[in-house]
């Protein structure tokens, strides 16, 4: 059953925030299924790269950087997330599209093991960098065991 469902954009004035994506559990499920995937990953244009590169590089003093090593310049944007009872964990990684499971016996990489307790669940969309306009989707399902294909 999905639990919430989302296509935006996150625009280059969010860089560096969090956004928070709420939803609530109302029935009893075995497991959580969050599918996340944003686009571009990468900043096709080549002026603009350089330029980010560039003022990076300025903005932090570094001089032993050559501009090319800083390329190509990629946008991340990583989940975490929190139950009603608190922090379940965060997926922090470089994949621009990525499929997560909570559960009691069995979590994804980075995330606890967890009951799915019924109310208030909170999917924190972590900017860590986008440096152009990005669109995201995010799908969360919540599953019975007798309706898993597969784990």
């Amino acid at each position: 059953m999905v639990l919430y469902q989302a296509c935006s954009k996150i625009i280059c004035s969010e860089n560096q925030t969090n956004i928070r994506l709420d939803f609530d559990v109302k029935e009893d499920f075995d497991r959580l299924k969050i599918s996340f995937f944003y686009y571009p990953k990468v900043i096709e244009d080549s002026k603009a790269a350089l330029k980010i590169a560039r003022d990076c590089l300025k903005k932090y003093g570094e001089s032993t950087y050559s501009v090319q090593q800083n390329l190509p310049i990629k946008n991340l944007v990583t989940i975490s997330i929190d139950s009603p009872s608190g922090y379940i964990g965060a997926a922090h990684r470089q994949d621009s599209e990525q499929t997560h499971i909570i559960s009691r016996d069995f979590s994804s990489a980075g995330f606890l093991k967890s009951e799915i307790e019924k109310g208030r669940w909170d999917v924190m969309l972590n900017v860590h960098s986008v440096s152009c306009d990005i669109h995201y989707e995010i799908k969360i399902e919540g599953e019975k065991a007798n309706e898993l294909s597969s784990l």
